[in-house]
């Protein structure tokens, strides 16, 4: 059987939107029945923006945004879908440059995988890789840190770690990079 696509999230719960709150307004309560109906097309357009591994994230902030404004300023003037659209795109961009930005401190911090450890390991054998992924590591980002420039090492890092496309680490980067045409 074949490996999902990472775009694709097996398993994700539908609905994550809940119902309205009862101090919106009617025309702002139908706002947000329209957007919660369209939650699977609001999904699926996030996750292009954000990858599926952390799309809940950045839709669950859109439609923090989304209540605040319905609930302070009223119902959305023109489509709410479009406005939704917006605000999850904008959430996706700053989610990715605070993921930059972590591998960006993790480059001045030094190459300290001790990082890895982590509290929850769910078992031992888990202990044990980890252990395993720390060692090779502490091998081989320095020789890495030594051939690649710090602009190559932080695509590197955003590449491999965290599984963003060209496109995406040139948005994390405030496009100091260009993406390579895909």
């Amino acid at each position: 059987m074949s490996k999902p696509k990472r775009w694709r999230k097996p398993d994700q719960d539908s609905h994550t939107l809940g119902k309205p709150s009862p101090s919106l307004s009617p025309l702002a309560r139908e706002q947000w029945e329209e957007v919660r109906r369209n939650e699977k097309s609001l999904r699926r357009y996030t996750r292009a923006w954000a990858t599926a591994a952390h799309e809940t994230e950045v839709l669950v902030k859109a439609t923090e945004s989304l209540h605040t404004k319905l609930e302070n300023s009223g119902p959305v003037e023109g489509s709410v879908l479009a406005y939704m659209k917006t605000i999850c795109k904008r959430e996706a961009g700053q989610h990715r440059k605070k993921i930059a930005e972590q591998q960006q401190r993790a480059l001045l911090v030094g190459d300290n995988t001790y990082l890895l450890d982590t509290e929850d390991s769910a078992n031992a054998e888990d202990a044990v890789v980890l252990k395993e992924i720390r060692e090779s590591l502490n091998e081989k980002l320095p020789l890495l840190r030594k051939v690649l420039s710090d602009q190559q090492y932080t695509v590197f890092l955003l590449a491999e770690a965290e599984g963003m496309n060209s496109t995406e680490i040139s948005g994390a980067l405030n496009g100091k990079v260009s993406p390579l045409a895909e």
